[in-house]
Protein backbone atom coordinates (compact mmCIF):
# COMPACT_ATOMS: atom_id res chain seq x y z
CA UNK A 1 0.00 0.00 0.00
CA UNK A 2 0.95 3.80 -1.28
CA UNK A 3 1.89 5.74 1.67
CA UNK A 4 1.01 9.21 0.66
CA UNK A 5 1.65 12.75 2.06
CA UNK A 6 -0.19 16.00 0.88
CA UNK A 7 -1.39 19.53 2.29
CA UNK A 8 -5.06 19.38 2.67
CA UNK A 9 -6.05 22.07 4.94
CA UNK A 10 -3.04 20.49 7.38
CA UNK A 11 -0.70 17.68 6.84
CA UNK A 12 -2.59 15.39 5.62
CA UNK A 13 -1.18 11.40 5.90
CA UNK A 14 -2.67 8.54 3.65
CA UNK A 15 -1.66 4.64 3.68
CA UNK A 16 -4.27 1.91 3.29
CA UNK A 17 -7.30 2.41 5.67
CA UNK A 18 -5.56 5.35 7.33
CA UNK A 19 -6.34 8.83 7.23
CA UNK A 20 -4.56 11.10 9.58
CA UNK A 21 -4.09 14.89 9.71
CA UNK A 22 -1.72 16.80 11.78
CA UNK A 23 -2.20 20.46 12.77
CA UNK A 24 -5.49 21.12 10.39
CA UNK A 25 -6.86 23.75 9.52
CA UNK A 26 -10.53 24.82 9.30
CA UNK A 27 -12.62 21.64 8.97
CA UNK A 28 -10.13 19.08 9.18
CA UNK A 29 -9.69 17.89 5.21
CA UNK A 30 -12.57 15.41 5.65
CA UNK A 31 -10.52 13.53 8.53
CA UNK A 32 -11.38 12.22 11.62
CA UNK A 33 -8.85 11.87 13.52
CA UNK A 34 -5.96 15.11 14.33
CA UNK A 35 -2.87 15.55 15.84
CA UNK A 36 -1.81 18.70 17.32
CA UNK A 37 1.84 19.52 17.72
CA UNK A 38 1.38 22.50 20.06
CA UNK A 39 -0.68 25.35 21.31
CA UNK A 40 0.32 28.14 19.28
CA UNK A 41 -3.10 29.16 17.71
CA UNK A 42 -2.23 28.60 13.91
CA UNK A 43 -1.24 24.95 14.94
CA UNK A 44 -3.83 23.94 17.18
CA UNK A 45 -7.33 24.83 15.38
CA UNK A 46 -8.31 21.08 15.57
CA UNK A 47 -9.55 22.16 19.36
CA UNK A 48 -12.15 24.69 17.68
CA UNK A 49 -13.12 21.16 15.37
CA UNK A 50 -15.63 19.20 18.05
CA UNK A 51 -15.99 16.02 15.82
CA UNK A 52 -12.60 15.66 15.27
CA UNK A 53 -10.74 12.91 17.62
CA UNK A 54 -7.93 15.05 18.74
CA UNK A 55 -4.60 13.19 19.52
CA UNK A 56 -2.11 15.90 21.61
CA UNK A 57 0.40 16.15 24.77
CA UNK A 58 -1.10 17.36 28.59
CA UNK A 59 0.19 20.57 28.37
CA UNK A 60 -1.32 21.13 24.85
CA UNK A 61 -4.64 20.51 25.77
CA UNK A 62 -4.51 23.06 28.71
CA UNK A 63 -2.90 25.27 26.77
CA UNK A 64 -5.06 24.98 24.15
CA UNK A 65 -8.24 25.43 26.52
CA UNK A 66 -6.74 28.66 27.93
CA UNK A 67 -7.14 29.96 24.13
CA UNK A 68 -10.29 29.03 24.36
CA UNK A 69 -10.18 25.46 22.38
CA UNK A 70 -12.61 22.65 23.17
CA UNK A 71 -10.69 20.08 24.79
CA UNK A 72 -13.45 17.22 24.52
CA UNK A 73 -12.94 14.68 22.14
CA UNK A 74 -9.49 14.58 23.18
CA UNK A 75 -6.72 11.30 24.10
CA UNK A 76 -3.29 12.19 25.80
CA UNK A 77 -0.29 11.35 23.56
CA UNK A 78 3.04 10.85 26.15
CA UNK A 79 6.54 11.90 24.74
CA UNK A 80 7.85 9.07 23.14
CA UNK A 81 4.63 7.19 23.26
CA UNK A 82 2.75 5.37 20.29
CA UNK A 83 -0.72 5.55 19.09
CA UNK A 84 -1.97 2.77 16.91
CA UNK A 85 -4.19 4.14 14.10
CA UNK A 86 -5.50 1.37 11.42
CA UNK A 87 -2.65 -0.35 11.82
CA UNK A 88 -0.33 2.10 11.59
CA UNK A 89 2.16 4.03 13.81
CA UNK A 90 2.14 7.42 15.08
CA UNK A 91 4.99 8.34 17.23
CA UNK A 92 5.57 11.53 19.42
CA UNK A 93 9.06 12.99 19.59
CA UNK A 94 10.11 16.59 21.18
CA UNK A 95 10.19 19.48 19.06
CA UNK A 96 12.08 21.72 21.36
CA UNK A 97 9.70 24.30 20.38
CA UNK A 98 7.25 25.12 23.56
CA UNK A 99 5.54 23.55 26.46
CA UNK A 100 4.56 20.60 25.58
CA UNK A 101 5.62 20.44 21.53
CA UNK A 102 6.03 17.53 20.00
CA UNK A 103 7.11 16.37 15.99
CA UNK A 104 5.41 13.39 15.11
CA UNK A 105 6.65 10.45 13.73
CA UNK A 106 4.24 8.18 11.25
CA UNK A 107 5.81 4.33 10.97
CA UNK A 108 3.94 2.21 7.88
CA UNK A 109 5.59 -0.93 5.87
CA UNK A 110 6.15 1.52 3.16
CA UNK A 111 8.37 4.20 4.95
CA UNK A 112 8.33 6.50 7.81
CA UNK A 113 7.47 10.46 7.60
CA UNK A 114 7.83 12.75 10.36
CA UNK A 115 5.92 16.05 10.54
CA UNK A 116 8.17 18.60 13.42
CA UNK A 117 5.58 21.34 13.36
CA UNK A 118 7.19 24.18 14.92
CA UNK A 119 10.79 23.27 16.03
CA UNK A 120 14.11 24.63 17.90
CA UNK A 121 17.13 22.91 17.49
CA UNK A 122 18.82 24.46 20.16
CA UNK A 123 18.63 24.11 23.81
CA UNK A 124 16.91 27.29 25.74
CA UNK A 125 15.68 28.07 29.37
CA UNK A 126 12.66 26.33 29.02
CA UNK A 127 12.66 23.44 26.60
CA UNK A 128 15.50 20.89 25.36
CA UNK A 129 16.57 21.19 21.42
CA UNK A 130 14.16 18.90 19.03
CA UNK A 131 15.19 15.45 18.85
CA UNK A 132 16.54 13.49 15.96
CA UNK A 133 14.41 11.34 14.14
CA UNK A 134 15.72 9.26 10.57
CA UNK A 135 13.09 8.81 8.34
CA UNK A 136 12.19 8.66 4.74
CA UNK A 137 9.97 11.87 4.77
CA UNK A 138 10.51 14.88 6.60
CA UNK A 139 7.77 17.77 6.84
CA UNK A 140 9.58 20.48 7.99
CA UNK A 141 8.82 24.13 9.19
CA UNK A 142 9.95 26.83 7.03
CA UNK A 143 9.00 29.72 9.64
CA UNK A 144 13.08 31.45 8.98
CA UNK A 145 13.72 29.27 6.13
CA UNK A 146 15.99 32.19 4.46
CA UNK A 147 19.39 32.42 4.75
CA UNK A 148 18.87 36.09 6.12
CA UNK A 149 18.00 34.76 9.82
CA UNK A 150 20.60 33.69 11.00
CA UNK A 151 19.66 34.67 15.34
CA UNK A 152 22.83 35.18 17.55
CA UNK A 153 23.17 32.87 21.03
CA UNK A 154 20.32 33.10 23.35
CA UNK A 155 23.46 33.99 26.03
CA UNK A 156 23.99 36.53 23.99
CA UNK A 157 20.91 37.98 23.54
CA UNK A 158 19.70 38.06 27.52
CA UNK A 159 22.84 39.52 27.91
CA UNK A 160 21.77 42.83 25.80
CA UNK A 161 18.04 42.41 27.02
CA UNK A 162 19.31 43.23 30.34
CA UNK A 163 21.90 45.95 29.86
CA UNK A 164 19.09 47.83 27.83
CA UNK A 165 16.29 47.40 30.84
CA UNK A 166 18.98 48.79 33.22
CA UNK A 167 19.55 51.63 31.19
CA UNK A 168 15.73 51.99 30.73
CA UNK A 169 15.13 51.50 34.26
CA UNK A 170 18.33 54.44 34.84
CA UNK A 171 16.34 56.61 32.70
CA UNK A 172 13.19 56.48 34.53
CA UNK A 173 11.26 54.15 31.99
CA UNK A 174 9.86 50.84 33.13
CA UNK A 175 11.50 48.59 30.05
CA UNK A 176 8.41 46.60 28.26
CA UNK A 177 9.11 43.63 26.10
CA UNK A 178 6.21 42.36 24.13
CA UNK A 179 6.49 39.03 22.56
CA UNK A 180 4.54 35.65 22.72
CA UNK A 181 2.80 35.08 25.71
CA UNK A 182 3.36 31.10 24.89
CA UNK A 183 7.04 30.21 24.83
CA UNK A 184 9.45 33.68 24.39
CA UNK A 185 7.31 35.44 27.53
CA UNK A 186 8.63 32.96 29.51
CA UNK A 187 11.84 32.58 28.35
CA UNK A 188 12.13 36.42 29.05
CA UNK A 189 10.80 35.39 32.64
CA UNK A 190 13.47 32.97 33.15
CA UNK A 191 16.52 35.62 32.03
CA UNK A 192 15.37 37.93 34.15
CA UNK A 193 15.27 36.00 36.90
CA UNK A 194 18.48 34.06 36.28
CA UNK A 195 20.86 36.95 35.56
CA UNK A 196 18.75 40.21 37.75
CA UNK A 197 17.17 40.89 40.85
CA UNK A 198 14.46 42.84 39.01
CA UNK A 199 10.73 42.29 39.68
CA UNK A 200 8.65 40.66 36.23
CA UNK A 201 5.50 41.95 35.74
CA UNK A 202 3.30 40.15 33.48
CA UNK A 203 0.10 40.75 31.52
CA UNK A 204 -2.78 38.86 31.87
CA UNK A 205 -2.25 36.43 29.16
CA UNK A 206 1.35 36.09 29.70
CA UNK A 207 -0.04 35.29 33.61
CA UNK A 208 -2.46 32.50 32.71
CA UNK A 209 0.25 30.56 30.36
CA UNK A 210 2.75 30.93 32.43
CA UNK A 211 0.45 29.32 35.31
CA UNK A 212 0.40 25.95 32.77
CA UNK A 213 4.20 26.19 32.57
CA UNK A 214 4.73 25.88 36.38
CA UNK A 215 1.94 23.24 36.85
CA UNK A 216 4.09 21.06 34.69
CA UNK A 217 7.58 21.78 36.82
CA UNK A 218 9.01 25.33 35.49
CA UNK A 219 10.14 27.83 38.14
CA UNK A 220 9.01 31.10 37.13
CA UNK A 221 9.38 34.04 39.26
CA UNK A 222 6.51 36.68 38.32
CA UNK A 223 3.69 39.20 38.99
CA UNK A 224 0.43 39.37 37.25
CA UNK A 225 0.31 43.01 36.44
CA UNK A 226 -3.42 43.39 37.93
CA UNK A 227 -2.07 42.31 41.63
CA UNK A 228 -1.76 44.52 44.57
CA UNK A 229 1.55 43.61 44.78
CA UNK A 230 2.90 44.23 40.87
CA UNK A 231 1.00 47.44 41.19
CA UNK A 232 3.16 48.54 43.98
CA UNK A 233 6.29 47.88 42.43
CA UNK A 234 5.24 49.25 39.16
CA UNK A 235 4.63 52.41 40.99
CA UNK A 236 8.06 52.17 42.49
CA UNK A 237 9.48 52.33 38.51
CA UNK A 238 11.76 49.29 39.23
CA UNK A 239 10.42 46.08 37.34
CA UNK A 240 9.79 45.36 33.88
CA UNK A 241 6.53 44.40 32.31
CA UNK A 242 5.93 41.32 29.62
CA UNK A 243 3.02 42.14 27.22
CA UNK A 244 1.91 40.34 23.84
CA UNK A 245 3.49 42.08 20.93
CA UNK A 246 0.39 42.89 19.42
CA UNK A 247 -0.36 45.65 22.38
CA UNK A 248 0.36 48.97 21.70
CA UNK A 249 2.05 50.69 24.43
CA UNK A 250 3.03 53.82 22.59
CA UNK A 251 0.23 55.56 24.38
CA UNK A 252 2.16 55.16 27.68
CA UNK A 253 5.14 57.40 28.16
CA UNK A 254 6.05 55.69 31.22
CA UNK A 255 7.39 52.33 29.23
CA UNK A 256 10.40 51.49 27.16
CA UNK A 257 9.28 48.93 24.70
CA UNK A 258 10.97 46.32 22.82
CA UNK A 259 9.93 43.61 20.18
CA UNK A 260 11.03 40.16 21.36
CA UNK A 261 11.07 37.61 18.39
CA UNK A 262 12.76 35.84 15.84
CA UNK A 263 11.67 38.83 13.05
CA UNK A 264 13.50 41.35 15.34
CA UNK A 265 16.55 39.95 12.91
CA UNK A 266 15.07 42.63 10.40
CA UNK A 267 13.08 44.61 12.33
CA UNK A 268 16.16 46.66 13.19
CA UNK A 269 16.91 48.63 16.91
CA UNK A 270 14.60 48.39 19.85
CA UNK A 271 14.21 45.02 19.07
CA UNK A 272 15.63 41.20 20.11
CA UNK A 273 16.19 38.28 18.01
CA UNK A 274 15.11 35.42 20.95
CA UNK A 275 12.95 32.93 19.14
CA UNK A 276 11.49 29.57 19.85
CA UNK A 277 11.97 28.58 16.17
CA UNK A 278 15.36 27.37 14.67
CA UNK A 279 16.93 29.58 12.77
CA UNK A 280 18.51 28.84 8.84
CA UNK A 281 21.66 27.40 9.69
CA UNK A 282 20.10 25.03 12.85
CA UNK A 283 17.26 24.11 10.19
CA UNK A 284 19.89 22.92 7.44
CA UNK A 285 21.40 20.88 10.35
CA UNK A 286 18.52 19.31 11.49
CA UNK A 287 17.82 17.81 7.99
CA UNK A 288 21.54 16.82 7.52
CA UNK A 289 20.86 14.87 11.16
CA UNK A 290 17.82 13.31 10.10
CA UNK A 291 18.93 12.07 6.88
CA UNK A 292 15.90 12.03 5.06
CA UNK A 293 15.55 11.04 1.17
CA UNK A 294 12.88 13.89 0.49
CA UNK A 295 12.35 16.79 2.48
CA UNK A 296 8.42 18.77 2.31
CA UNK A 297 8.63 22.47 3.20
CA UNK A 298 5.40 24.09 5.01
CA UNK A 299 4.45 26.94 7.20
CA UNK A 300 6.70 29.36 5.73
CA UNK A 301 5.16 31.20 2.75
CA UNK A 302 8.09 31.74 0.51
CA UNK A 303 10.63 30.81 1.94
CA UNK A 304 9.11 27.02 1.67
CA UNK A 305 10.58 27.64 -1.58
CA UNK A 306 14.03 29.59 -1.11
CA UNK A 307 14.50 26.47 2.34
CA UNK A 308 14.26 23.42 0.25
CA UNK A 309 16.31 25.14 -3.27
CA UNK A 310 19.16 25.02 -0.15
CA UNK A 311 18.52 21.81 0.96
CA UNK A 312 18.54 20.53 -2.34
CA UNK A 313 22.35 22.46 -2.96
CA UNK A 314 23.97 22.53 0.24
CA UNK A 315 22.40 18.75 1.32
CA UNK A 316 22.01 16.98 -1.72
CA UNK A 317 18.46 16.04 -0.75
CA UNK A 318 15.57 16.28 -2.88
CA UNK A 319 13.12 19.02 -1.20
CA UNK A 320 10.04 20.95 -2.38
CA UNK A 321 7.04 22.88 -1.20
CA UNK A 322 4.64 20.68 0.68
CA UNK A 323 1.57 21.82 -1.25
CA UNK A 324 3.05 21.49 -4.92
CA UNK A 325 1.79 17.56 -5.35
CA UNK A 326 0.99 14.66 -3.19
CA UNK A 327 4.05 12.38 -2.12
CA UNK A 328 4.20 9.13 -2.12
CA UNK A 329 6.39 5.87 -0.95
CA UNK A 330 6.30 2.96 -2.58
CA UNK A 331 8.40 0.21 -1.13
CA UNK A 332 10.64 3.26 0.86
CA UNK A 333 11.03 4.58 -2.51
CA UNK A 334 9.52 8.34 -2.99
CA UNK A 335 7.08 8.80 -6.02
CA UNK A 336 5.82 12.39 -6.93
Amino acid sequence: MPLTVKWDGGISVHCGDLHVIFDPQGRGGGCSRAFVTHAHLDHAGAFGIPYLAKYSSGETRDLAGIYGGRTSNWEPVHLGGRVTVDGVQVVAHNSGHVLGSYMYEVVAPEGSVVYTGDLNFLDTKTTEAAEVVPCDILVLEATFGSPGFVFPPEDRVAAEMVRWAVDSLRRGKIPAFRTDPLGNAQEVIRIFNELTRIPVTTHRQVTVISKVYEAYGHRLEYLDAGSEEARDVTSSGECIFISPKGLNLSRYPDFDSALVSGWAVWAGGGAFALSDHADFPRLLEFVEACSPKTVLTCHGGRFEETLAKHIEIKLGIDARPLDLLPTTLVDGRDER
